[in-house]
């Protein structure tokens, strides 16, 4: 069975391809954009807070201070996913479902965009909240790193990558490293 060539119309198909490839790339860049000024943004907290250009200069004091702030901030993010997930069961499933008693609210604006609110409320809170614990999780870790290098305690070992250089023919191998404070 043969088709026309009028059933194809490759001129509609490309445009279309052409457009979703075009979404996809906007979105794409409005996605890479946010990731970027949220980088920036908290790029260098220790300069912000303490004034200081590397977070190696910081005390012990400071780190600890920070370390204490960064866990509250990532239990927050935690709990703005959690309530975020409590505002898309709200949208699903309709804590609000009575019909004999609407509320001045869904009155308002209409049972419809209520859950429209919802639903937008529950992902936004889903997304900054995993932002915000997937930042602060990053930034606790790199303080533990530096708090355990810059200040070490009785006893403890360090085990970690080297490259251990040759002199006679300058070249370099790769080893491991291990050290025990005392």
């Amino acid at each position: 069975m043969e088709f026309p060539i009028k059933y194809f119309n490759f001129n509609l198909i490309i445009r279309r391809f052409k457009s979703h490839k075009s979404i996809i790339m906007k979105k794409l860049m409005v996605i890479l954009s946010l990731l970027i000024l949220t980088n920036l943004a908290e790029a260098q907290w220790y300069f912000k807070k303490y004034q200081v250009k590397d977070i190696n200069q910081l005390t012990k004091e400071q780190l600890d201070e920070s370390l204490s702030d960064t866990r509250v901030f990532k239990s927050l993010g935690g709990i703005s996913v959690v309530v975020g997930f409590g505002f898309l069961l709200a949208n699903k499933y309709g804590l609000w479902e009575s019909d004999t008693n609407p509320t001045p609210t869904e009155k308002l604006i209409g049972r419809k965009s209520m859950h429209d609110i919802y639903a937008v409320c529950g992902v936004t809170m889903i997304s900054l909240g995993t932002i915000a614990f997937f930042g602060y999780l990053e930034r606790s870790k790199n303080i533990k790193i530096v708090i355990h290098r810059n200040f070490p305690t009785l006893g403890s070992l360090n085990l970690s990558p080297r490259i251990i250089y040759n002199n006679c023919n300058a070249s370099g191998n790769y080893g491991l490293a291990l050290t025990c404070d005392f």
